[in-house]
This record gives structure tokens, sequence and C-alpha cells, in this order.
């Protein structure tokens, strides 16, 4: 399906209806004979009137109105239009470059209104470019500002612009989420400009929803006004989001028809962007109705596009169509090739870095959104504070003027009485303000704790288990490939796919577990417990890993032995030790667990392994929750060191002390002690 982003990041760049040309000759005349601290207006406002009818000649013009910029805000101002216009031609690098130089003037002069204007224009180019991270963060600096200044026309634009990098990312919620914002703005506005916009992602809305009859009706409705408006740019735009809402209604003819549409009017422009947007639909029509010539060569069409504008999100759905058009005429070697290219510009735009960096740059700025909140809450306790200290100081004047004026008795007596309520009522609003305070104390604490958690969980979630499944599908591609059919290599094969599956489930239990205790806690239910029915029962469960390796797994503990402590959390404990004994013990390995009490009344429960054993330096930091290391078993096996955290605080939530000796090369020691049955 056509990637429909582009379409919402055109629109703001085409509102503006074509100018008569005698406009633009007239201009012209009074431009040659203009003194100079007239000619860059003129320049401007000719660049204006070509913007939409041909952009090439008002990049001419804009080049020609630097040389008459009088005053580094005009010259900031120039740089953004030229950086739009360079957009709209497809020539993204430069828009890039303009952009930031006028970005680095209105730092200079300290323009906040103009600043944001300008990141909220690059979001749109970087996103266009591929590069989603820096897209994020030039719009969410935008948003900042726009949403303290109540700007909801800019604010607008934002959204727009999060709900597409988030659609791109496959994270529908957020994307929603930031197109609702947007629609909810549009209610009730009598403008043109935000009507055709609503109409337009709540057509999108719709689109995702399957309702494609919908979808078209906004979308026809946004077209309409484009008309009345004689904005051919807004109209080009608006076919291909109509293309490819046919395209998924399965409505090819119409979609076909669409998509030349917008290709007539984006050549006449120049508008390389919608160009090749418009030929990578037509290609996957074409592919959808078997016509496979014609497809082809639209996909070549919007392949050169792309890489003549460096157009990564299109150029990468040029390569993927290709890939499947050349697969399915039989043409391999080409398909290899183009998959390999596809795959190249996937790996760049959704990389682990990326999507932590998105992350990252969320998190942030809801965090610094809620810092906010608590620091206007903490001003308003200040202000009342203040307006409590004003009412005593007036109440006590009062106290004073009555002492003065009645001179005796019954004015020390009015005092005393007032002077005592004041006390009271001043001594309430003491404690209202400090359970406040500490209220607003708690909920900092609190947005910390789950920050941290997100951290933790996007984290372990984008790199480890993602990495288990990614090498358990490369285990399957290999074992599917006809040409792999030795016997022996199928079973070492089996044994690779069943190891990695037991590390992702491993990770899983561990990953909700910990989750769980961080979040809102565990149920605690201390009880009588025979360590040797808790070590049998893991033994049995885990017997099959250590035969795998051929390690030895035995244990010495009294059937008398008892401790008192929760039997979930400790069978919990005793797997994740045993199994972290097996990760780490070599082939023909032993691994032995003994139990005995201690004389002050504590159990203690000994795993001891010949495995590889741990380093002094990660001995010192292998229980903190910042720093734990992991490393590769014996048998390549993975861990993210979640175990042995959790370990750790299910042991001391039993009242219990979990402690390690090892060296390596000579095996490891882990040793819990627990209280034992009264």
């Amino acid at each position: 399906m056509l990637k429909i982003y582009i379409v919402g990041i055109l629109l703001l760049f085409s509102i503006s209806a074509f100018a008569q040309q005698q406009q633009i000759d007239s201009l012209t005349v009074m431009y040659d004979s203009a003194p100079e601290n007239k000619q860059h207006e003129l320049c401007m406002r000719i660049a204006h009137l070509y913007a939409n009818a041909n952009p090439v000649k008002a990049i001419d013009w804009g080049l020609l109105s630097l040389n008459n910029t009088h005053g580094n805000l005009q010259e900031a101002q120039t740089k953004q239009f030229l950086g739009s216009l360079y957009f709209r031609t497809g020539n993204l690098n430069k828009s890039i470059e303009a952009y930031k130089q006028a970005l680095q003037i209105s730092n200079e002069i300290g323009n906040d209104p103009f600043k944001a204007q300008v990141q909220s224009a690059l979001g749109g180019t970087y996103f266009l470019a591929g590069n989603l991270s820096e897209s994020a963060n030039n719009y969410l600096q935008a948003l900042r500002f726009f949403e303290a200044q109540q700007d909801k026309n800019n604010m607008v634009s934002v959204y727009i612009g999060l709900a597409n990098i988030y659609t791109k990312q496959n994270n529908f919620a957020q994307a929603l989420e930031y197109n609702l914002k947007a629609i909810h703005i549009y209610e009730g506005s009598s403008n043109k400009f935000k009507i055709l916009i609503g109409y337009d992602q709540i057509g999108n809305l719709y689109q995702k929803q399957g309702n494609y009859t919908k979808a078209n009706e906004y979308f026809l409705r946004a077209l309409k006004i484009y008309i009345e408006l004689n904005n051919l740019a807004g109209q080009s735009s608006l076919l291909l989001q109509i293309g490819s809402n046919q395209l998924a209604a399965k409505q090819y003819t119409k979609a076909i028809e669409s998509y030349l549409q917008s290709l007539k009017l984006s050549k006449r422009l120049n508008m390389l962007p919608v160009q090749a947007a418009a030929y990578n639909g037509l290609a996957i029509t074409y592919e959808e109705i078997h016509v496979y010539d014609q497809a082809i060569l639209a996909g070549i069409e919007a392949q050169n596009i792309a890489k003549k504008a460096n157009l990564k999100i299109e150029l990468e759905q040029a390569y993927e169509t290709l890939s499947r058009l050349y697969k399915t005429t039989e043409k391999h070697d080409k398909a290899s090739t183009f998959d390999n290219l596809s795959k190249e510009i996937k790996d760049s735009l959704y990389n682990d870095s990326t999507l932590k960096q998105l992350a990252d740059l969320q998190l942030r700025f809801d965090g610094e959104k809620n810092k906010r909140k608590i620091e206007l809450q903490e001003k308003e306790q200040q202000v009342l504070a203040s307006e409590l200290l004003r009412e005593k100081q007036v109440r006590n004047s009062i106290v004073v003027i009555l002492f003065i004026v009645l001179l005796g008795l019954a004015g020390i007596s009015i005092l005393y009485v007032q002077n005592k309520k004041i006390a009271k009522n001043l001594n309430i609003q003491k404690v209202e303000i400090e359970a406040t305070s500490a209220a607003i104390l708690k909920q900092k604490e609190e947005l910390a704790q789950l920050n941290t958690v997100k951290d933790r969980f996007f984290s372990i979630i984008s790199h480890d288990l993602r990495n288990n499944l990614t090498t358990m599908k490369l285990y399957f591609d290999l074992v599917s490939n006809p040409d792999y059919e030795t016997s022996e290599d199928m079973e070492d094969m089996t044994k690779q796919i069943s190891s990695s599956v037991e590390n992702t489930i491993d990770l899983l239990e561990n990953l909700l577990v910990w989750a769980q205790a961080q979040i809102k806690g565990v149920d605690f239910n201390p009880q009588q417990l025979i360590m040797q029915h808790v070590i049998k029962g893991n033994i049995d469960l885990l017997a099959g890993n250590a035969h795998t390796k051929n390690i030895e797994l035995s244990s010495e503990v009294s059937s008398t032995l008892c401790a008192f402590a929760d039997e979930d959390m400790i069978n919990l404990v005793v797997r994740n030790l045993i199994s972290n004994a097996i990760k780490f013990t070599p082939k023909g390995g032993r691994i032995h667990i003994t139990a005995h009490s201690n004389p002050d009344g504590l159990v203690q429960l000994n795993i001891i392994d010949t495995g590889v054993g741990i380093s002094e330096a990660n001995l010192e930091k292998l229980f903190i929750k910042t720093t734990n290391p992991t490393t590769l078993g014996t048998a390549n096996e993975k861990g993210t060191g979640l175990g042995l955290l959790l370990c750790k605080e299910f042991v001391e939530k039993n009242n219990g002390v979990i402690r390690v000796t090892s060296q390596p090369e000579q095996g490891s020691t882990f040793s819990i002690i627990l209280p034992a049955c009264t």
C-alpha cells in the first residue's frame, strides 16, 4: 500500500492561489526602477507569486532577494522561504541546509516564534529524507513553544508531522493520539485551510480503519476546497491521497486515473516528492492487476526520482516493489538485487538506535511537560502561602487598630480571641499545604520510577528480545533452505533453535515478573518450605537442559530441612540460579546443590558449579540495577541480567541474603540464606 504520509507534509506548503501573470509583470517592472531599500520586498513578492505556479523561478527570485536583505531577521525569513521551495522541488539536502541557516540566525537574535516555525519545517523535511529521529526532535522542540503560546494553527502542523512519524513506525496508537489532537483543533473552525486539513486527516483515519467509502467522502471535500482556491499543488497532493485510498479499496482503474492526474499536475509544478509517490502508487496498482511491464516501468521512474531527490522513504518503497515484480516475472537476479537494496534502507530507517531515540525523545518531552505542571503547582502553593501571609498581616493590623481604639480590657480580649482563631486557621492551612507538597513530591518520585522502568523495558524489548527472535528467524530461514539437507547440520541447527527458544522463554518470564514487581509489586505469602522438595522440583524441571550439555546435576539436601519463605519467589530464585549455572558450565561439567542449617537459626542453600567463573570486576556490580553485567554462556546462551536482580529482590523480600564467591575458570558458588522454620 502506498505511503500516504507524504500528502500531509506537502499540504502545509501549498495553500496559496496562483497569481496572475500580469501581477508578476507589473512587479518586475517596479523592481527594475525601485530604490535599493525596496528591492528585497519586491523580490519576495514576486517569488511568492511564483511559488505554486513555477517553484524554480520562485527560487531564482528568492536567491536574488538575499542580495538585498536588511537585517538578520529578513535574511532568516528568506532562508526559510527558500527551504520550503527546495522541499517542494525535491532538493532535500538544500532544503535542510537553508532551514538550518535560518535556525542559526534565529538563535543568534533570540526570536523564539520564528525559531519554532523553522523547527517545524525542518521536522517535515527530515522525515521525507528518512531521518526519523531528527524529524521527531525538531517537531517536539517546536511543539514546546507552540503549546506554551497556544498557537493552535502551528500545533496542528506539528501534530500531523508526529502522527506521520509514528505511523511509519507502525505505532498506530501514538499516531492516532496526535491525529485526534489535530482534529480536535479543527472542530468549529471557519478557516478553510483548517477545514481542508481536517478533512484530509479524518479521511486518513477512516482509511486506516478500512472504511474506504467514508475516507473518500472526506478526501473529495478537501479536493473541492483546493479547486475553489485554484490551488494546483493542493489538488495534486489530494489526488495522490485519493489514489492511495482507491488502491486500498481495490478500485484499481480509478486509482490509476487519480495517480495519473496527480502526476500531470506535479510534473507541471516540478513537485518531485509527489511524483515519486505517484509512480510508486502506479507500480503497486499495475502489479495488483498483473500488468507487470507497466508496473516495472512505474517502479523504475519512482526509483529514479527518489534517488535524484534523496527521498529515502519513497526509494525504499520503489526497491521493495521492484523486488516483488522481478520475482513474479522470474528475473531472480534482479529481484535479489532490489531486495538487498530495500533491506539496506530499512536497516538504516528502523534500526534499534532509531527506535530508542524516538522513544527517548517522546519520554523526555512528556517528562518535561509533567515537570512544568509540577512547577506550576508549586508556584500556586507559593502564591497561596503569600496570600495567607498577607491575610495574617491584614488581620493583625485590624487587631492593632482595635487595640488602640478600645484602649481597654475589652480590646485586649478581642485581640486574644482573634489571634487564636488566626493561628488555628494558619495551622490548618499549613497542614493542607504540607500534605499537597508531599503529594507532589510523591508524584515526582513515581514519575521518575516509571520512566526508569520504561527505559529498561524498551532496552530489553528492542535489543535482547528482538535479537533472540531475529536469531530464531535466521535459524528457521536456514533450515527451510532447500540446499540445507545434511542430517548432522539439521540436528545441530535444531539444538540451536531449541536453545534460542528456551532463552527467549526465560527472558520473557523474568521480564514479566520483574516488570510486575517494579510497577505494582507481587503477593508475599511466606510458609514452611521443605527445601528438599524445592530443590528436587527445579532439578527435574531443568534436567533436560543439563543433559543436553552432558552436565552432571546432583543435590545433597536433608528431607527435614525447612525454611520459612514464599514458595513462588524461592522457586523462581532457585530455578534462575540453576539455569545460570547450566549456561555457564561447559559440557561435561558438574553442578552440585547442598543445604544445611546454620547455628544462628538460618537455612543456607549453596549452588556450586565448575563453570567459567566471574571476574572480580563483574562480581562488584553483579546485583546493581543500573550496571548489572551480562555474558554469553558456554553454548552462546544470551541473558539480560534480570534473573539475578529478581533473585536479589525476592531473597531480600523473604528477609534473606544472597551471596556469591567465584574465580575465573574455577567455577562459582551462589548461596541463599533464609529464615528457618520455627
